[in-house]
């Protein structure tokens, strides 16, 4: 304990001595008997090795030049990226993340690891079929033309620009209350409406903004997150759209794994935690060995959406909690489904009857199968299964059955039949996303009570809830913040 003292002195305060012993108190009785746990010093440490948290390690770890040790719970880095691999052809299909928005230097990201990227392209040769999946009725729904619902989006894009500050990269110029455009905090089929955008409605749902659920009842402002200025500029030719041009985007990640070598503790996660104004210390488990680790930072990035199961660990004062407990999220799910039984010529898509035969606002009541898309690759069918924040992997995966069993029996398939199980070639839970709150916590501060969290403890956050759910957007949101949290180191 003395040599671990000394040590310890050197890097921080006399006064984060006491916190650092009651850590490695609470840690003991985790570790094996025979085996102490390891201990290591670190400038900053992040949790989730998400997009935004595999982008700020390389980031600080590589052109700050100070030292990291990201903790992630999966066994791979990439988050909800999501490549499969057909084991005989060897072709992929990015089940989860489909492409990348160009935004400023996510092109120069990918370079750096010399991974060629190309232009995204969503051609398909499926012909969309709306069919309610509660009864497996078909919908006669009529969508405006692609080249209305391209102008519709242009025109909601000279709409909601003047406003892009206050959201992007993040609520840091969150307008005060009495200042929020009164736009942001009505329904988002109302606001479609009130500026006669509904034209734009389906291309905006399919792309993006069924993530939130049932599109047209949601805040407007949560709304725009889900699909805002970049994604209008992606569909409208102003920003491009790029993935890698061999081996999927889980590539990216693997290459970002490479890089930070043993900076990484992977099947990880944070046990106990004491976080002070000199410095955190973090008692991690890896869940296959059991092998307990004491980190000991300067700064801690929280890079995951912090519900309350993620965040359980991590010491929170009751500021922080009663912030936190705010958010409400969807749950989104996303696998690959190989039965026969669908037509590769089909997009199976889900709406309810009463939209027919061209009402663009009315969308089914999540949970809900979203849809059933096909792959390219021999029978798969890609399944999305949109969730509220209740909806776990079992439920999403017994909704999807029950989804599918409806379509085969109503005749919707090849042949149609009694029911048969799906046969899942892959399944993954995107877990929380779409962070929200209602009105009035918006209308109390709420966003300016969440940024007050920032840097408080030694403690730094960034994802979804404090930016929004797309890959190159929250790299950008980490260029802002990566500077707050090295100040003064």
């Amino acid at each position: 304990m003395l040599s671990v003292s000394w040590k310890l002195s050197r890097q921080f305060p006399p006064l984060v001595a006491i916190p650092f012993a009651l850590s490695l108190g609470a840690a003991l009785p985790f570790a094996d008997a025979n085996d102490l746990p390891d201990i290591i010093y670190r400038d900053v440490a992040v949790i989730g090795g998400g997009a935004s948290g595999a982008y700020a390690a390389v980031r600080i770890r590589d052109d700050f030049h100070k030292s990291v040790a990201l903790i992630e719970k999966q066994n791979i880095l990439g988050g909800m990226v999501d490549t499969y691999v057909d084991q005989k052809t060897g072709k992929t299909f990015d089940y989860g993340v489909q492409s990348f928005l160009n935004v400023s230097g996510a092109t120069d990201f990918f370079a750096r690891f010399n991974i060629s990227i190309g232009s995204s392209s969503s051609s398909s040769s499926s012909v969309t079929e709306y069919i309610d999946f509660r009864t497996g009725s078909k919908v006669d729904f009529e969508p405006p033309s692609s080249s209305k619902q391209i102008s519709a989006i242009a025109k909601f894009l000279e709409v909601i620009e003047p406003w892009e500050s206050m959201l992007f990269p993040g609520y840091w110029n969150f307008p005060e209350p009495s200042d929020i455009p009164d736009d942001f905090l009505i329904p988002f089929g109302e606001f479609l409406t009130k500026h006669g955008l509904e034209d734009g409605a389906p291309i905006i749902y399919a792309s993006t903004g069924l993530g939130v659920g049932n599109m047209s009842e949601v805040t407007t402002m949560f709304a725009l997150q889900s699909f805002g200025w970049d994604m209008a500029r992606g569909l409208t030719g102003k920003m491009g759209l790029f993935t890698p041009t061999s081996g999927g985007n889980q590539v990216l990640y693997d290459a970002i794994a490479k890089d930070l070598g043993d900076d990484v503790l992977y099947s990880s996660t944070v046990i106990d935690s004491r976080r002070t104004d000199f410095g955190v210390f973090l008692t991690v488990r890896n869940h296959k060995t059991n092998k307990v680790t004491l980190i000991i930072a300067r700064r801690l990035l929280v890079a995951i959406e912090p519900t309350k199961d993620n965040v359980k660990t991590l010491d929170l004062s009751p500021v922080e909690s009663s912030t936190l407990a705010k958010f409400t999220y969807s749950n989104e799910f996303a696998g690959l489904v190989d039965n026969p039984v669908f037509n590769e010529s089909t997009y199976y898509f889900n709406l309810p009857s009463s939209a027919a035969p061209d009402n663009t606002l009315v969308y089914q009541e999540d949970p809900m199968v979203a849809s059933f898309q096909y792959t390219g690759l021999e029978n798969l069918f890609r399944v999305m299964v949109i969730g509220n924040t209740t909806t776990t992997a079992d439920e999403a995966k017994a909704l999807s059955q029950e989804s599918f069993n409806t379509l085969l029996k109503s005749g919707r398939f090849i042949t149609s039949g009694q029911e048969q199980e799906l046969s899942w070639a892959a399944f993954a839970t995107h877990g929380a996303m779409h962070a929200r709150v209602t009105v009035d916590q918006v209308k109390a501060g709420f966003f300016q009570d969440l940024y007050k969290l920032q840097g408080a403890r030694s403690t730094w956050w960034t994802g979804g809830a404090f930016s929004a759910n797309f890959q190159t957007q929250l790299w950008k949101f980490d260029e802002g913040l990566i500077p707050k949290i090295l100040k003064g180191l």
